[in-house]
């Protein structure tokens, strides 16, 4: 009885395996038949490809091609339509990619893969989706001209100073601008003409500078302000102090940050805009591009002391200036001598500047939580009389006498800040500086003086050097007197 069972058994396995290889003889034959052509049976999308050769199935389907560049995408913003070509979009049909995909139907994977594709196209046929691709670019170009009158631009939060001086705060607004990236994935979901409609997407856009960040740079009002006056009818020296306050105006400083004059301002040449005007050289007045230009640079040291700032670098002139009191001066040159000052407050700074007329004016805004009372003194050590220098001029009759240049006095002296604030008072050493003296130099005549009576000379005025008048500056915070001193120092204790 086993026997018979164990030979119905092997016996029903041989047929099966026999009618497998039949059945896979058969279809090796069946799809050797169709070798270099696509099943039959294979669609892309309602057009039958099957029984053609790539070449011809690739020829069979340009009119598909036409037919789907040519259709319109209705995209809509708003209340606003417009019915737009594939083609105008950037929409390209991948027809040789499609013809290999249905080449490939039942030949490609492993066998029960390709088996199971083949059953497919045998049982009711294979329908391939259009294979479309979006050139982004050109689409994204079409979409932002679409859209440009729907864009609404964020507007940046910023501070507003008024005459007053005081500081408001200019809220920013958010804006509306085209989701780009979400309007295109939307145009690359179209994969067929059946599908044409796309509506356009906005969102909010917030401004890059916030309300917030603008509150948090803890701007409240006036820290300090200082006011230096010119000639304005030195046109070329008046234009320099123009560019060089310019460059200086609406500069931030972060908490901490190291300010630097030559950094912000930059070169003074020709190239940058300045003219020639006097400058001080070894101890000299002479011709020289960008003079004036350290008038605003001691303008913005004074502002910057008054203010309690940490002064970093600084240097004095040679000869003193008329401009600032004795030692309250800041020589710049490009590469070489700097003002630089640290903000040393929590908060950031904002340095506005302003010319009218003759007057220069440097303010510095900050955290008024912060500000301190702030007087300057300077202490004159030494006064050093100038030389007298003769030159012979042969020229000059003799007997006669002319001033070539005037001679200045030569200063030692120290300036003291003095803070005061929670009921304390320090007082800090801000600098010891020397002042060269100027030489007076007179031209003796030489020439012999003619028996005939001459036409005089017509008499040369002598060169005046830049001296320092009797009221040089305003600021807030005075300079404080030897008696305002000792009162301070009986009401407060003094930090030396």
């Amino acid at each position: 009885m086993r026997c018979e069972e164990s030979f119905g058994t092997s016996h029903k396995l041989i047929f099966l395996v026999s009618l497998l290889l039949s059945l896979g003889i058969g279809v090796s034959a069946w799809v050797c038949s169709w070798q270099d052509k696509i099943f039959p049976g294979v669609k892309v999308g309602n057009i039958s490809v099957g029984g053609f050769t790539r070449e011809q199935a690739i020829e069979h389907l340009l009119p598909l091609q036409e037919e789907f560049l040519s259709s319109s995408v209705t995209v809509v913003l708003g209340e606003q339509v417009w019915k737009i070509k594939r083609k105008d979009l950037g929409y390209q049909l991948r027809i040789e990619e499609i013809v290999e995909q249905a080449y490939q139907m039942g030949r490609r994977g492993p066998f029960w893969k390709r088996l199971w594709e083949l059953g497919k196209i045998l049982r009711g046929g294979v329908s391939l989706p259009l294979a479309s691709s979006l050139d982004r670019g050109k689409a994204s170009s079409v979409l932002e001209k679409l859209a440009q009158n729907f864009i609404v631009p964020p507007e940046d939060a910023c501070l507003r100073i008024t005459e007053k001086d005081e500081v408001v705060v200019i809220p920013g607004k958010p804006g509306k601008v085209l989701d780009l990236e979400a309007s295109l994935r939307l145009l690359e979901g179209l994969r067929s003409s059946s599908v044409s409609r796309v509506v356009l997407q906005l969102r909010e856009q917030q401004p890059h500078i916030t309300t917030d960040y603008i509150e948090g740079m803890k701007i409240r009002g006036l820290l300090s302000s200082y006011t230096t006056y010119f000639d304005v009818n030195n046109v070329n020296r008046t234009y320099n102090i123009h560019v060089a306050a310019d460059a200086l105006d609406n500069q931030f400083v972060k908490p901490g940050e190291v300010f630097s004059f030559n950094h912000v301002v930059g070169p003074r040449s020709k190239e940058a805009g300045y003219k020639e005007a006097l400058i001080v050289f070894r101890d000299e007045f002479v011709p020289g591009v960008g003079g004036g230009v350290c008038q605003v640079s001691s303008t913005l040291y004074n502002a910057a002391l008054l203010a309690g700032l940490e002064i970093v670098e600084r240097s004095n002139h040679s000869l003193p200036v008329w401009y600032v009191p004795l030692g309250r001066d800041a020589t710049v040159a490009y590469g070489w001598k700097d003002l630089k000052f640290r903000n040393n407050t929590s908060g950031y700074l904002l340095i506005r500047t302003r010319v009218r007329g003759g007057a220069l004016t440097v303010k510095i805004f900050g955290n008024t939580e912060e500000k301190k009372d702030v007087q300057l003194k300077v202490v004159v050590d030494q006064i050093l009389e100038p030389k007298t220098v003769t030159k012979e001029d042969p020229n000059l009759y003799q007997g006669k006498t002319v001033v070539e240049q005037e001679g200045c006095k030569g200063y030692k002296v120290r300036v003291y800040r003095y803070l005061k604030k929670s009921g304390r008072l320090e007082k800090q050493l801000v600098s010891s500086d020397f002042y060269h003296p100027l030489d007076k130099i007179v031209r003796v005549g030489t020439m012999p003086v003619p028996e005939t009576p001459v036409p005089p000379l017509p008499e040369e005025k002598p060169l005046s050097p830049l001296l320092p008048p009797e009221n040089e500056g305003e600021e807030e915070g005075s300079e404080i007197s030897e008696q305002q001193e000792g009162e301070l120092q009986d009401q407060v204790g003094v930090n030396q």
